[in-house]
């Protein structure tokens, strides 16, 4: 089994990544901890990227794809492998390509891990580091808890600069523009892409993302939850002012038996309701819609 593993910082693919990794026994490849190794030991590649990052560059695909090239080449990788986080643009998704049919190891699938923006904020915003016990935590979903060290009773959280509301939503418009879009495209012409619903429970992702993997064949996988939440939001919109606009003709026809002061009140009572409709579509638009994502 060989996947990459696609997602926005806090969609969890990392943690699925470790599930499987135990599962199938095969290596989950995380290229920024690969790097991280290089340059820690002090290899040749490590020596190279280290001298781009001196001179204030990003390390180039060229030196990415050889550290991958190397890992691929370790006897644990030769049954399957996991690549968690790359690739990051379209330049290194065509190069992993290449590489891989050089080694005759080809993808078997591209797994993107779906998750609401607004979830996603509150996953990272929400996190805390013990500077103690290294424990984290989420001030939203997993509280503060039980003992830190022997001998203190309560967790002293930290928050890094790169979790900060502002800073991880700009971290996520550039995830998008750079590889969400552009990448996952990429992949969706291969017939290689899945799409894996990651909110909720870890277990249920797990599950979807194995029934997903099971499932095989080359198509894209079902459209993004978002898609179809913003579909069901359309259609309840709708059924509600038509409902809305039954009330309003039955309150006409009512109020015609009535006599004509019944109908002038109802008239105007419809007018006013109308009027309100008309607001609350126009608050809607698409334009709005685009400058809140």
């Amino acid at each position: 089994m060989r996947i990459v593993f696609m997602g926005a910082p806090g969609s969890g693919k990392g943690t699925q990544a470790q599930r499987l990794e135990k599962q199938f026994s095969i290596p989950q490849i995380s290229t920024g901890d690969i790097l991280r190794k290089h340059l820690a030991e002090g290899t040749p590649l490590g020596l190279r990227a280290k001298e781009i990052m001196a001179s204030g560059g990003y390390v180039d695909d060229e030196t990415m794809l050889a550290i991958i090239r190397e890992r691929l080449a370790q006897p644990d990788a030769a049954q399957g492998f996991i690549l968690d986080g790359f690739p990051r643009t379209v330049a290194q998704a065509e190069g992993l390509t290449k590489l891989l049919a050089e080694l005759g190891t080809p993808l078997d699938a591209v797994v993107l891990f779906d998750v609401d923006t607004e979830q996603l904020v509150k996953r990272v915003s929400g996190r805390r580091t013990c500077e103690f016990c290294k424990k984290v935590f989420n001030i939203n979903f997993a509280p503060a808890s039980g003992e830190c060290l022997p001998g203190r009773t309560g967790h002293s959280l930290v928050q890094r600069p790169d979790d900060r509301e502002d800073t991880f939503k700009e971290r996520l418009r550039k995830y998008e523009e750079d590889t969400r879009k552009p990448v996952s495209h990429y992949y969706a012409s291969t017939g290689l892409m899945r799409i894996v619903d990651a909110e909720g429970a870890i277990d249920e992702v797990t599950q979807r993302l194995l029934t997903t993997l099971a499932a095989g064949g080359g198509g894209v996988a079902a459209p993004r939850k978002r898609a179809q939440a913003a579909s069901r939001r359309r259609a309840t919109r709708k059924a509600k002012a038509v409902k809305t606009m039954r009330r309003v003709v039955r309150k006409l026809k009512k109020a015609a038996k009535q006599g004509r002061g019944a109908v002038k009140a109802a008239r105007k009572a419809a007018r006013k309701r109308v009027s309100k409709l008309k607001a609350k579509a126009k608050r809607r638009t698409p334009a709005r819609r685009k400058s809140k994502r």
